[in-house]
This record gives C-alpha cells, sequence and structure tokens, in this order.
C-alpha cells in the first residue's frame, strides 16, 4: 500500500484503540483476524490486481463493515465480500483511488494558486518599494510634524 493509504488506515484504527467498549474491541479483533482471509479472497477473484490494490481493496472493505460495532458479523462479511464479482471489487477499488486523484489535483491546484498570490504579493511588494525608494530621490516637500506645516526639504549634499 502506499504511504497515504497506510496513514489513511491508522486514521481508521488508531482511534477505535482503548475504548474500553467490548464490542468494539471484538471488531478490532475481527478486523485483524480477517485481513488474510479477506486478502486471499480478493487475490482469487482478481488475480491482476497488484499486492497493494488487494491491500488497500481489503482493508478498505474491513474497515467500512467490520471495523464498526455491530454493522456486520465475520459472516455476513464474509458471504458479502464472497458474493462480489471482479468488476465489483475493481469497482470499489477505483472509487476509493478516485477519491486520492481527485485530492491530488486539488493539491496542485491550490499549490499553484498559492505560487501565483506570492508571486502577484511580491511584485507589488517591489513595486511599493521602488516607489518609496523614487519619492525619497525626487520629493522637494515633506511634513514638518513641529509646524504643522508641509516645508521645501532641504538636501545635503
Amino acid at each position: 500500500m502506499a504511504i497515504d493509504d497506510k496513514i489513511n488506515l491508522l486514521a481508521y484504527l488508531v482511534p477505535r484503540f482503548g475504548s474500553n467498549d467490548p464490542e468494539q474491541e471484538a471488531s478490532l479483533l475481527a478486523f485483524a483476524t480477517g485481513l488474510k482471509p479477506t486478502f486471499s479472497l480478493i487475490r482469487s477473484k482478481c488475480p491482476r490486481m497488484g499486492e497493494s490494490d488487494v491491500q488497500l481493496l481489503g482493508t478498505e472493505l474491513l474497515c467500512s463493515e467490520i471495523l464498526i460495532p455491530a454493522r456486520s458479523t465475520k459472516q455476513e462479511f464474509a458471504a458479502w465480500v464472497g458474493s462480489m464479482t471482479t468488476a465489483d471489487l475493481e469497482g470499489i477499488l477505483e472509487k476509493r483511488k478516485e477519491s486520492n486523484k481527485v485530492a491530488a489535483s486539488e493539491l496542485a491546484e491550490y499549490r499553484e494558486e498559492r505560487e501565483r498570490v506570492e508571486k502577484e504579493r511580491e511584485e507589488l511588494r517591489r513595486r511599493y518599494e521602488e516607489q518609496v525608494k523614487k519619492a525619497r530621490e525626487e520629493r522637494t516637500m515633506g511634513f514638518n510634524p513641529r509646524t504643522g506645516k508641509f516645508e521645501e526639504i532641504v538636501k545635503k549634499k
């Protein structure tokens, strides 16, 4: 599995530990014991699927049905996954991967937009600094706070 998928899996699993809920503990145990048989079943139904995809699909299915207490028993889960066709499994995997593609695309767009805004901000800063520099060189009048009036600036040579 890709590192992002492993982190996502941890986001499902970690909050469920230490709940002191016997049903949740049983669900965690069912999840752990269901990994090997689920992976084997997926491999047998989808022999061309890569190991990374088998693991991703298997953990996603287990997370959605077994990890949530009282959602499905191990037997119901096995019957459900067993009744799926190769096309069903590949469709679920594709849908799962699509969310990663959308997220990556949105992240790329965000970074491009942020870079564009930063360039605009830098250009504005540069123009402002040039304007200040030019004003200091060319201005002939300035406000004197002691007198409260604008007076001619005497340039030091």
